[in-house]
């Protein structure tokens, strides 16, 4: 009988733990960041845009976390174009710019 609930124990804290680490480990879709960022910012931040020039290898993976942060979109002039993107798209676009980053293994640029 005690086997029995050492068994049923074992595999709900087991459970826990995978569900724990599959949360924890969310990551975007970086190919899905790439054509969000393309659709949504590029036309702005391009060379002949109205805003700054802006592509993945710009910027530090740190200095991206900072963007993407919590709230920090507040500061920005198209703060209301961030408001349009669900969480998942702004997730998705952090990955993508986070992956090409200047210190990141395969830094690129916007093509």
């Amino acid at each position: 009988m005690n086997r029995k609930y050492v068994l049923i124990l074992f595999t709900i804290f087991f459970s826990f733990c995978f569900i724990g680490l599959s949360v924890a480990d969310k990551k975007g879709n970086s190919r899905k960041g790439k054509y969000l960022f393309r659709k949504n910012c590029r036309v702005c931040h391009q060379p002949d845009g109205k805003a700054k020039e802006l592509s993945p290898i710009q910027k530090k993976t740190k200095e991206w976390e900072s963007v993407f942060a919590p709230g920090k979109y507040k500061e920005f002039k198209c703060k209301s174009e961030w408001e349009k993107l669900s969480e998942e798209d702004l997730l998705d676009m952090f990955q993508y710019l986070r992956d090409g980053a200047s210190d990141s293994k395969v830094p690129r640029g916007c093509g």
